[in-house]
C-alpha cells in the first residue's frame, strides 16, 4: 500500500471527486456543519456552480468544488468547497479571492451577490493551524480592525467530524471515516461496508469509492484495473453483490446480443435489396447496365440510397441515361 502521505494526499483528491456528487454534499449541509449555520433549504435545488471564474485582469483561478441551492425564503446560496490534505496559511486570503471573484462576476452581469458559504474540507493527520479569519493573518491597528474581514471559511476537519454524530448511514460518515482512519485495513473495511450499502442504489458513488481505493488505498494492486473489477475484488465476501454483478453482466450480454442482431439482420437485408436492384437493372437495360449498377451498389449501405436508385431504374428510359447517373461517368444525378 501506499505511505500515509500520500494517502492523505490521495483523500484530498477523491474528496473533490466525491462532492461532486448531489447526495454527498445535500449529507454535508444536513448533517456536518454547525447548528444554526443555515436555514431551512430544499436540496432538490442543488445544482452545479461553475468553478473557474476569470477575473478583471484575466487571470483564471479555479475553485475545487462549487454548488448553489435555493434557501425556503428564496435567496440563492453558493457552496464553495476546498479540499486540503495540509494546512495552508494563505487559506483565508484564498477564500476571500474566491468569493469575491464569484460577486464580481454577479454585478458583471447585473445580478444580485448570492449569499456565499465557504468550506474547508481537510483531511490531513496534523492539527489544522492556518487562520480563518482575515484579522489573525493582517498587521491592523485596532482603531482599523472593524473594517478589517472576519472569520473567512468554515473548516470541516475530518478526524474531528469522525468523533462526531454523523448519521451513521449517511454518505458523509463514510467519507470522513475513511478520510480519517489512522490504518489503512480501517479505511478499507469501511468502504467495503459502503458498496455493500449503495451498490444497488448509487452505482455512480460507488464508482469513485472504488477509484479512492484504486488509485489512492491499494494502487499496487490495482493499477490499471476498471473500477468494476476492484469492486468485485471487495466483494468477496458479499455473495449477494458478485450475483448482482453477474446478474448484470448476463443482461448486458442479452442486451448486446440483440443489437447485434439487429444489426446483421439489417445488413442481410439491404445486401438482398442490392442484389434485386442489380437484377432489375439488367432486365430494363441489358447485361452491361446491370453489372456497372452493382459495383456501384457495393458502396451504398444507406436505405435512402438505395431507395434512390431504386427510382433511378423506374425513371430512366435507357442504358446510357442511367449510366449518367453513375459517379463511375461523371457526377452522379439525382
Amino acid at each position: 500500500m501506499a505511505d500515509e502521505t500520500d494517502i492523505r494526499e490521495g483523500h484530498d483528491r477523491i474528496a473533490k471527486r466525491l462532492f461532486a456528487h448531489a447526495d454527498v454534499v445535500a449529507d454535508l449541509l444536513r448533517n456536518c456543519l454547525p447548528d444554526g449555520t443555515l436555514p431551512a433549504f430544499d436540496t432538490s435545488t442543488l445544482r452545479r456552480f461553475p468553478e473557474e471564474r476569470v477575473d478583471s485582469r484575466l487571470f483564471l483561478r479555479r475553485a475545487d468544488i462549487a454548488w448553489e441551492f435555493d434557501l425556503a425564503e428564496g435567496s440563492r446560496v453558493v457552496l464553495l468547497i476546498e479540499a486540503q490534505s495540509t494546512p495552508d496559511l494563505a487559506m483565508p486570503a484564498r477564500m476571500m479571492v474566491q468569493c469575491g471573484m464569484v460577486w464580481e462576476d454577479c454585478l458583471r452581469r447585473g445580478n444580485r451577490c448570492p449569499v456565499i458559504l465557504p468550506v474547508v474540507f481537510y483531511t490531513g493527520a496534523t492539527e489544522w493551524r492556518a487562520a480563518d479569519d482575515l484579522s489573525e493573518v493582517v498587521d491592523c491597528p485596532p482603531g482599523l480592525l472593524a473594517l478589517t474581514a472576519r472569520k473567512c471559511y468554515l473548516l470541516l476537519d475530518a478526524a474531528q467530524l469522525a468523533s462526531s454524530q454523523l448519521p451513521e448511514q449517511g454518505r458523509m460518515s463514510l467519507i470522513v471515516r475513511m478520510a480519517s482512519a489512522p490504518k489503512k485495513a480501517e479505511t478499507v473495511d469501511a468502504l467495503k461496508l459502503a458498496l455493500r450499502r449503495w451498490i444497488h442504489e448509487d452505482e455512480a458513488f460507488c464508482r469513485d469509492l472504488a477509484v479512492w481505493v484504486r488509485d489512492v488505498l491499494w494502487p499496487e494492486k490495482f493499477r490499471g484495473s476498471d473500477p468494476e473489477e476492484v469492486t468485485m475484488s471487495l466483494f468477496d465476501m458479499f455473495p449477494e453483490a458478485q450475483e448482482k454483478f453477474r446478474m448484470e453482466g448476463r443482461q448486458q450480454g442479452i442486451e448486446q446480443g440483440i443489437e447485434q442482431g439487429i444489426e446483421q439482420a439489417t445488413h442481410e437485408l439491404r445486401a438482398e435489396e442490392r442484389a434485386r436492384l442489380g437484377r432489375q437493372a439488367t432486365r430494363k437495360f441489358g447485361r452491361g447496365a446491370g453489372e456497372s449498377l452493382t459495383a456501384y451498389l457495393s458502396d451504398v449501405h444507406e436505405s435512402a440510397d438505395l431507395e434512390r436508385v431504386s427510382d433511378w431504374i423506374v425513371d430512366c428510359q435507357s442504358e446510357t441515361e442511367i449510366l449518367a447517373k453513375l459517379p463511375a461517368n461523371g457526377a452522379a444525378g439525382t
